[in-house]
């Protein structure tokens, strides 16, 4: 039987269909770094101020990421969510995973059937490494970055040797490795000041910058390292200067960023405190 009052008050019935039409996805990356990746629901349009659940797995059903920990954008004005979901999947394994999303619009009650999208993560391994500030959707954006320490390691959770094998005092001041911006605010915060053990006063500031210059980069020179180390794990500390919400990382090995590899979104989920990835 149904119902349609509770004390004798009337229930909220949905006016619209349910949510029959499955959410199609793409996701940023088809091999994004330490498992974390942005998934966009393409058809986010056709939806009506739609709630999104998702769950991201290994073929034996293993749960990798739960729906409570994969983060929701919003759009522009905040005034409900974007298509765009992101997530950092931690488990060690280097299987493929599946990504199913639902969708579920306001007052309906039930949900869409599940769209999948899979991915398989990867490492870093390029001569140029480029840090860079973008939206949910990972496009440029001049929301500026401030980077007070990072690091890159070679082996997961933070371990392995670690680059910068030192505290630069220059942009070249450790041989086999150069770090440069796309722009500085002054020269009191240059690209090395990235790589510092003073995060409350040192950093790398891209104040000012524009959607196309706002990143920062790290170099393992030809002379020195002939065979480019891989990176599976960084740390990073956004000074609380940082406007952007999200990171890209990606990997090229030509001077100007050509024929760059795109390793994924990450969100800043919190400043002045280190974010550990991978």
């Amino acid at each position: 039987m149904g119902i349609d009052k509770i004390n004798n008050i009337d229930f909220p019935q949905s006016t619209t269909a349910p949510a029959t039409t499955t959410p199609t996805l793409s996701i940023s990356s088809a091999a994004p770094a330490f498992g974390a990746a942005t998934i966009t629901v393409t058809n986010h349009a056709n939806y009506t101020n739609p709630n999104y659940s998702a769950v991201c797995t290994l073929a034996d059903g293993t749960v990798t990421v739960t729906d409570a920990n994969i983060d929701r954008g919003l759009e522009s004005d905040k005034s409900h969510l974007a298509g765009t979901l992101t997530l950092a999947d931690s488990n060690a394994s280097t299987a493929q995973r599946t990504v199913t999303v639902k969708a579920q619009e306001f007052e309906d009650k039930k949900q869409s059937a599940g769209g999948t999208v899979t991915y398989t993560p990867s490492y870093i391994q390029n001569k140029y490494i480029r840090i860079r500030g973008v939206d949910a959707n990972g496009s440029d954006t001049s929301d500026r970055l401030a980077i007070a320490d990072i690091n890159f390691y070679t082996g997961a959770g933070q371990s392995g040797t670690v680059y910068p094998t030192t505290n630069l005092t220059s942009n070249t001041s450790e041989t086999g490795i150069v770090v440069s911006a796309g722009h500085i605010y002054s020269a009191t915060y240059d690209a090395f000041d990235a790589v510092q053990v003073n995060t409350t006063v040192q950093m790398w500031w891209a104040l000012s910058t524009s959607a196309a210059n706002n990143w920062w980069q790290i170099e393992f020179e030809d002379g020195t390292y002939s065979t480019k180390p891989i990176i599976k794990s960084i740390d990073v500390y956004f000074h609380i200067q940082t406007d952007a919400a999200y990171f890209k990382i990606t990997g090229s090995d030509n001077a100007d960023h050509s024929s760059a590899t795109d390793y994924g979104v990450f969100a800043i989920s919190a400043q002045g405190e280190v974010l550990n990835f991978g």
